[in-house]
This record gives C-alpha cells, sequence and structure tokens, in this order.
C-alpha cells in the first residue's frame, strides 16, 4: 500500500484490529481482545516532519507505530537532540498515559508515518469497562518502561565510566 491507501486504513474497528496483529500487542492479546482493542483505538498519519507532540504538550496518549517512523527529541540548552528513532511495531508516548504529567520530549514523523493511536480518555474507559484488559496494557507498558529504564542506566553507567 502506498499513500492514498494508508489515508483510509483504521477506517474500521476490524481494519485497526488487522493493523494490531501486525504489532507486538499481538503476543499478548487474542484475537478476540485484539477487535475488542481496536474499538477504543484511532489511526492518524502523519506526513514526514510533522510534529506528533510537543515537549510540554498535555495531551495524553499512547502511539504503536504501523508504518513509517518517529524521532524523539529533547530539549537542551536551546536546540532539540535526538534521544531515540521508533519504527514500525515500536510504542512511544506512554509516560504521559501513565503519570498525567506534561510530554517530557517532541516526537516528529522523520517519514511519512501512520500510528494507531489510545487516548487518555478512550484507556480510561477501557480500565473501567475491560479491566482484565485495561490491566494487561498496562503490564505490557510497565514492561517497556522497565526496559528503557534498564537501557538508560546501561548508557548512563557507561558514560560515568568514562569519568
Amino acid at each position: 500500500m502506498k499513500g492514498e491507501a494508508y489515508m483510509e486504513l483504521g477506517k474500521s474497528a476490524a481494519d485497526r484490529a488487522e493493523m494490531l496483529e501486525k504489532t507486538p500487542l499481538s503476543k499478548e492479546f487474542s484475537w478476540r481482545e485484539l477487535e475488542e482493542l481496536s474499538k477504543y483505538m484511532n489511526v492518524e498519519n502523519f506526513a514526514k516532519d510533522k510534529v506528533i507532540f510537543e515537549e510540554g504538550d498535555k495531551k495524553a496518549f499512547i502511539c504503536i507505530v504501523f508504518k513509517g517512523k518517529v524521532d524523539i527529541l529533547k530539549e537542551s540548552e536551546s536546540k532539540k537532540k535526538l534521544i531515540t528513532s521508533i519504527g514500525a511495531g515500536k510504542l512511544f508516548g506512554e509516560m504521559s498515559l501513565i503519570d498525567g504529567n506534561p510530554r517530557s520530549a517532541t516526537a516528529i514523523a522523520c517519514e511519512d508515518t501512520v500510528l494507531i493511536v489510545l487516548t487518555q480518555r478512550e484507556f480510561n474507559r477501557i480500565l473501567d469497562e475491560k479491566p482484565r484488559m485495561g490491566a494487561k496494557i498496562l503490564q505490557k507498558i510497565a514492561t517497556i518502561m522497565s526496559y528503557r529504564l534498564r537501557e538508560t542506566t546501561g548508557v548512563l553507567a557507561d558514560y560515568l565510566g568514562k569519568y
């Protein structure tokens, strides 16, 4: 699929469930659960260089990159520094969904990108309406955050070891 075909992708819950099935979430959820989860999510398209969110933004949502790539940048000494790039199948934006604080970094599509998005409002609905599914999502987010913290700790230890 190219260009315009992606514009139509994800219009129905069934389409979104098929998209979710192609991500790492499919390992934690059955097909039936993916269908149910997809009802709470939407699909958004971002052209290359389009800002998804900026450091300090207060809107909370989590994204799964279905197609494309996203750069995560952090403001430092009045310029933005690349922290990481997130490719297809990866999640980002989870911190604001969990702690409710403003965004700690900026996310920019570094190529045309298709995201599967879960907003704070819809996540809260899942927690109310489908608590077992909400718990699975929270466990997945906790696992990702734990992995990233371990990775960051390793980088910090290497950095400190140089001095």
